[in-house]
């Protein structure tokens, strides 16, 4: 966000005019009373957001209408994110994933992510080689799964 300024409507509510810069250029975008008083504390200069809006096509402009605002770490806290498992071989595979929470329609949950099982393998004169193979329909849930015998790391990625 670049700068706020509040105005008054024809019919006496407040409105704000945010401006607003990325690498592409500036904008401006308005928010009505409702969302003003919403979103104020997060509408100051400086600060890092993430903007819903909706917009509307009107001649050469377009007029963007902020619906709703997020602390942009905050929204980034919420990005899916993967699990990598490491294990020397597959005897730790069960207990892991008893460890996993299936999502619903075995779809990874947007907030947890996939998981990904690494099985260090051993190859003659090469020393360690990894192979990676996704665990689709899980998501890592509170139970950590380094507690498993035979996990050798878990990273979070």
């Amino acid at each position: 966000m670049v700068s706020r300024t509040e105005r008054r409507t024809k019919s006496g509510s407040k409105m704000g005019i945010i401006g607003l810069s990325d690498p592409s250029g500036h904008y401006e975008a308005i928010i009505f009373q409702e969302g003003l008083e919403q979103y104020r504390d997060l509408l100051e200069p400086g600060t890092a957001v993430l903007l819903f809006l909706s917009a509307e096509a009107q001649g050469d402009d377009v007029r963007a209408r902020i619906q709703s605002a997020e602390p942009l770490d905050k929204a980034a806290a919420k990005l899916q994110k993967a699990l990598r498992v490491f294990v020397r071989d597959d005897k730790p595979l069960d207990a892991v994933s008893k460890r996993l929470e299936p999502t619903p329609a075995g779809r990874p949950a947007v907030s947890d992510g996939e998981v990904n099982i690494v099985v260090l393998l051993r190859r003659r004169r090469r020393g360690r080689d990894a192979a990676a193979r996704p665990l689709q329909g899980f998501a890592a849930d509170r139970r950590r799964p380094e507690a498993v015998p035979g996990v050798v790391e878990v990273q979070a990625v």
